[in-house]
């Protein structure tokens, strides 16, 4: 279980460094962007086109990738094909964002174009919210009912095996990743794609611990092994090319600081769970503690009484609430709730 949830979420991280690191080559872009909302809301990435940059790259080819590159959007990425609740949710998402906008803007904007990257087939969306084959007659992509929704659904696994999907189709599956990889291997040594993604592959190869490979699937595992297999091959090319040193120390220091990041991964994961942990006791706690609370006075608690309640909690500690309640009387217990600056 924690070998597999880790490969998620390196897989996750390299999703949206592929993606950014392409955009960026092309405008600006950023992962993780933050949706001001009452809920904690991040788009996964985030991009904004310059036209000079994106003429300065011809090499880039038109096809899905540029077409994606061509205008601002989001992109939200996938790893099991989306129900209904995440479309929606991703348009909530966009909606918001494209509401801050305009704020910050203090005029009327174009809607942000959304694309949604799923490693697998969403049926049931492209079924029931209407997405039809794309006009470009790429397999793989479909587009929204209507151009003014301004959506595209990318399905990874249905991708053509052809180089201007090679970035994408290592979003995929195991299976589809696996054969991205090959064929990105398969590239010049000089291929944009190459410079794109390689980093981020090798980091990936790398800060999968040792000791968590055998509890992975056999073909997560050989596609570390693979990707390993990779670029070995390829740093044995430069060291015949006369870089023997400096590529040695350059491998030496990514794999330290993939080891460094791993670790600190796994320790804010830890403390996350902890927090939570903890939340959901203090939730708990309070819960029941205003359940006594209404019985001792024979009505339900006010917002401000919950309130109250949970500042005692927090500051005057279970023991003393538990005496409060014991002690107290119905009228004192209310009084007790009122007074801001209670004991």
């Amino acid at each position: 279980m924690v070998s597999a949830a880790i490969m998620h979420f390196r897989l996750d991280q390299l999703a949206k460094n592929i993606l950014r690191d392409f955009f960026v080559l092309v405008g600006a872009a950023e992962t993780e962007v933050e949706v001001p909302a009452g809920d904690a809301q991040r788009i996964d990435v985030w991009h904004v086109p310059d036209p000079a940059l994106l003429r300065a790259h011809p090499e880039i080819e038109p096809g899905l990738l540029r077409s994606m590159a061509a205008e601002a959007g989001m992109v939200e990425v996938f790893s099991a094909a989306p129900g209904a609740a995440e479309l929606h949710g991703c348009m909530r998402k966009r909606y918001q964002w494209h509401h801050t906008l305009e704020l910050r803007a203090e005029r009327a904007l174009q809607l942000p174009s959304a694309w949604i990257v799923s490693a697998g087939r969403p049926d049931g969306v492209l079924r029931d919210f209407g997405f039809v084959q794309d006009a470009s007659g790429l397999e793989g992509l479909y587009a929204g009912p209507a151009p003014g929704w301004r959506i595209h659904a990318v399905v990874i696994a249905e991708l053509p095996r052809v180089r201007g999907t090679v970035l994408l189709r290592l979003l995929g599956a195991p299976r589809v990743r696996r054969a991205a990889l090959r064929d990105l291997a398969a590239l010049p040594e000089d291929a944009w794609e190459r410079r794109v993604a390689m980093p981020w592959l090798v980091r990936l190869s790398f800060e999968v611990p040792e000791q968590l490979l055998p509890g992975l699937p056999s073909v997560e595992r050989d596609f570390i092994m693979e990707t390993r297999e990779w670029f070995e091959q390829f740093t044995a090319r430069k060291v015949e090319a006369g870089v023997e040193a400096g590529l040695k120390e350059a491998v030496k220091e990514a794999k330290k600081e993939a080891e460094r990041r791993a670790e600190e991964a796994l320790k804010e994961a830890e403390q996350r769970a902890e927090e939570a942990r903890r939340e959901a006791e203090q939730r708990t706690r309070l819960r029941l503690t205003a359940r006594m609370c209404e019985l001792r006075l024979g009505r339900p608690l006010t917002e401000a009484e919950t309130a109250a309640l949970g500042e005692r909690l927090a500051r005057l500690q279970e023991t003393r609430v538990a005496e409060v309640l014991i002690s107290f009387s119905a009228e004192a217990l209310a009084t007790w709730l009122a007074d801001p600056n209670a004991t």
